[in-house]
Order: C-alpha cells, then structure tokens, then sequence
C-alpha cells in the first residue's frame, strides 16, 4: 500500500511539475470552462462577479483542482489588455475547517507572499483581509522597475477589490 502511495505521489509531482512549466501557477486546471454566474461556492461566486461587473475579469473561468492546496474552490482567468496577458487564479477556503495542506499553504503566504506545492517552490500569492481567499496574480508587465500604466492599474484594481471580499 506505501509503495502505490509513493507512486501516486510521483505521478500527482509529474503532472504539477509539466502544468507549472509555462507560468508558476498553483493547482492545474480541471479544463472546464465554467460562466461567472455558474460558480457554485456563493462567496468566489459574489468575488468574480464584481471583478466581471468591472470588466476586470472576463466572463469564462477554467476550474481549477483547488483541492490539492485544500481550498473549496478555485478557478482560473486569462486577462487580456493590450500589449500582454495576465493570469489570475482565485481560491476559496474554508476558514473554519482547514486542512493540514490549507493551514501549511495560507500559513507560509501569510509570512512570505509564496507557497510551495508538490515540491514546487515559490508560487507567489496573497490572501484576502479576512484570510478566506487566496489570489495567484501573473502579470510581469504589472510589477518591477518599469510596469506597464495599464497593467498596474488593473492589477491595483483586482487587488483592491480582492482584498475587502467577504
């Protein structure tokens, strides 16, 4: 029985690794495509939708295996503004009943703005105020030295109203 865990293990590490290649991102996604006003868990359902209502997200979400970082939900947007992409992933937990990978994870974004999953270090995220969302935000053209105007407003935008979720 170990040693099929140990394989599942490095399997579920093979499959995390390859879907980490191209951005850095957390949990690989589900490749469903799922409208806003179709998101099941009420509170990243109200989130997405004043982010949509501002026009800062589109209206298609990819859900994402939120699971595996113990989140009760998550689902992933490509942004697009002109001259670039941005990736967003929004995960929801569960603040009265986390697990052992949920409490590990907020804990070490609380401290450090990242996370390790599966042997992947440094995905960078943050947390809402109230600590019951987690937000991976992909945009190089929003951070540094020289950022993008338009990709730091947005990027100001979505945390703005990321932050004060309920």
């Amino acid at each position: 029985m170990k040693k099929f865990a140990k394989i599942i293990a490095v399997i579920m590490a093979a499959a995390c690794i390859l879907s980490f290649a191209g951005c850095a991102t957390a949990p690989q996604s589900m490749s469903e495509t799922v409208k806003v006003s179709k998101i099941e868990q009420d509170g990243l359902k109200n989130l997405c939708t004043d982010l949509n209502k501002d026009k800062l997200i589109p209206e298609d979400a990819t859900v994402m295996q939120s699971d595996v970082i113990g989140a009760e939900g998550g689902y992933r947007f490509t942004i697009q503004l002109d001259g670039g992409n941005a990736l967003l992933e929004i995960y929801e937990f569960n603040t009265d009943k986390l697990s052992d990978a949920a409490k590990k994870i907020t804990s070490d974004v609380k401290e450090t703005g990242k996370f390790n999953m599966l042997g992947i270090s440094d995905v960078y995220a943050e947390l809402s105020d109230n600590g019951k969302y987690m937000m991976i935000y992909n945009d190089p053209k929003s951070v540094g030295d020289n950022p993008d105007k338009a990709h730091k407003e947005r990027r100001d935008k979505i945390t703005k109203i990321f932050d004060k979720a309920k």
